[in-house]
């Protein structure tokens, strides 16, 4: 793990609690075209963020080493945990 991701993190702050759907389709301020979607923070625990990085750097790993699962697995998969027909 670096260093720099030892480092606790503030979240910006907020003028006002944004709603899901203000962060699903943010505007520019300029053209007023749909932006896409903005993640959630990284989380400001230690613990949260190391276990976070953790899995990421396994992951990366994992995907290096070539141990990787075919696009049609991952969708059926998805499809089927969360009830959609199949494609």
């Amino acid at each position: 793990m670096s260093a720099g991701r030892a480092l606790p993190v503030k979240a910006p702050a907020q003028k006002e609690p944004a709603s899901v759907g203000s962060q699903r389709a943010r505007k520019r301020a300029d053209d007023g075209e749909r932006m896409e979607p903005v993640p959630p923070p990284l989380p400001a625990d230690p613990a949260e963020r190391a276990e976070l990085f953790a899995r990421l750097d396994r992951s990366i790993a994992s995907a290096q080493a070539g141990r990787l699962v075919d696009w049609e697995d991952v969708d059926r998969r998805t499809r089927q945990k969360l009830g959609l027909p199949p494609a």
